[in-house]
């Protein structure tokens, strides 16, 4: 199974990208190098880490995702040709979640109605330690100059920003009652609290709103739908992420769900031509849901834009800079040296823009949770609200500057509002690389004024996704030769120096 990784919580062991629970070498093989007779062949509709496992542990266990080719063939005969354990199937994209040994894998491949097999990994919640109790992240990005513009403000009221993460402790404060709203889709958990820490303040970033103005998120009257996708311990799989996107798209027009945050990613590097989850988040793009993504922890190491969802090219990924705490300069802003970028393994450049992610200071799901039992001194004083940092962080920003947009225009696609903010994103010192700093204001009035440019002009989706439905369709993924180089196999396979 493989892990996901949540974007933004201080190196917790709970979500090391190492911890592949069944996909690809055990620790032990992960000592020496791989046998000279395994052989990986790229014609297989099967991920490579599996190919590999089937090899290596051929009777390891393990839960996978298989894609059918179209949505009405009988998911019962497809685990039965491989004698698998059928586990759940979703409608979004037209997958089952299967169980069985690793060497039965293979078998899948041979099935005529099997489009591609990924494994079901981890996900993982991305995050750096920080320090100070100062909220600025709002004046950073000018949402408070949106708050009260003249003919142009916004507040982020009517629109709904769906949040996949740990879960929402609606009791603190800081949530007005109706305008936050929690489901539980973990099948493991049996509420839709958060016990880890991580989502609640995820949607505080967004919408949070205490009774003394203290702490207010970039878009402090959007109403925030937390939908649980890990269990109680903050552990998820793609399913469960998978689970909680197909909740999103069945659910769109009830709850006038507008913007999706994940600050979380997949932990095996993967495709946006074949994973899943890609193919899911593209499914909401084109029915109207802005997608916005963590890029991720990792810095510039060679694969650190390579992992789901954030490496999805229609989706707004978002990396992390030091605001340096201060609200209204802008000349001290500074990349943090954590935020993932570089070039995805299809050939994008991730992340799109980049927002305050460090020292941030948001709300607290309670005293007892895990992230607050492991950072004491990361709690305020008044025992609402907890520091972290990550890219984690730093989506939740752009995701409440989406907000404002659809408020002031709701028209807007997300085409148009990922065109909007990096036009008007602005260029900070030492900045790396084209991701330039969201400016809330400038977008907003942008928007105002019919200033629409388009991103992801001549974009083809995923070959999974059928354009004349906008669902996910039947044509066939096919391999990047890219995904087959030296760089692929990474330490979180393998220690590629012990073998040099």
């Amino acid at each position: 199974m493989r892990r996901i990784r949540a974007s933004a919580l201080l190196g917790a062991a709970l979500f090391s990208a190492t911890a592949l629970a069944g996909t690809g070498p055990t620790a032990g093989a992960a000592s020496k190098p791989p046998p000279s007779s395994i052989k990986l062949d790229p014609s297989l509709p099967v991920h490579p880490a599996l190919q590999y496992g089937a090899q290596v542990e051929p009777d390891k266990k393990v839960r996978v995702i298989v894609q059918k080719d179209r949505p009405e063939r009988d998911a019962k005969d497809i685990a039965s040709s491989a004698g698998a354990k059928l586990n759940e199937e979703f409608r979004l994209v037209k997958s089952v979640v299967l169980e069985l040994p690793q060497k039965d894998v293979l078998k899948l491949a041979r099935h005529p109605h099997v489009r591609y097999v990924s494994p079901d990994g981890r996900v993982k919640h991305h995050a750096v330690d920080a320090s100070q109790l100062t909220t600025t992240f709002a004046p950073s990005v000018n949402a408070t100059t949106v708050w009260n513009a003249t003919g142009a403000s916004a507040t982020g009221s009517g629109v709904t920003v769906a949040v996949l993460d740990t879960g929402l402790t609606t009791a603190n404060p800081d949530f007005s009652a109706g305008k936050a709203l929690a489901v539980n889709l973990n099948t493991t958990s049996t509420t839709g609290a958060d016990g880890y820490g991580h989502g609640t303040h995820v949607a505080g970033i967004i919408a949070s709103k205490n009774q003394t103005g203290q702490y207010l998120g970039v878009a402090p009257n959007a109403t925030v739908l937390s939908v649980k996708i890990s269990d109680d311990g903050g552990v998820a799989q793609e399913s469960d992420m998978l689970r909680g996107l197909q909740w999103v798209y069945d659910n769109r027009a009830t709850y006038n769900i507008k913007v999706v945050n994940i600050s979380s990613a997949v932990g095996t590097a993967e495709s946006y031509k074949t994973s899943p989850i890609d193919a899911a988040v593209e499914q909401l793009w084109l029915n109207g849901i802005t997608v916005v993504v963590a890029s991720g922890n990792t810095g510039n190491a060679p694969d650190a834009v390579s992992y789901a969802p954030a490496n999805d090219p229609f989706v707004i990924t978002v990396g992390c800079v030091d605001d340096n705490l201060t609200a209204t300069s802008y000349t001290d802003d500074s990349l943090c040296t954590f935020s993932s970028r570089g070039i995805t393994q299809d050939g994008y450049a991730k992340p799109e823009v980049v927002a305050p992610g460090r020292h941030i200071v948001s709300s607290l799901s309670s005293p007892s949770s895990i992230l607050a039992q492991e950072l004491p001194d990361h709690v305020s004083s008044d025992g609402l609200h907890i520091r972290l940092s990550g890219t984690s962080m730093a989506a939740p920003v752009v995701a409440g500057a989406v907000a404002l947009l659809l408020e002031r225009v709701p028209s807007l696609t997300p085409n148009v509002i990922k065109g909007l903010l990096q036009s008007t994103s602005r260029n900070y010192p030492g900045q790396a690389d084209s991701a330039g700093e969201i400016d809330a204001f400038s977008a907003v009035t942008n928007a105002a004024t019919g200033i629409s440019p388009t991103a992801n002009a001549g974009l083809v989706p995923t070959a999974g996704i059928n354009t004349a439905t906008n669902t996910v369709g039947w044509s066939s993924y096919y391999w990047d030769s890219y995904y087959w180089d030296s760089y692929y196999w990474d330490s979180y396979y393998w220690d590629k120096s012990s073998y040099d």
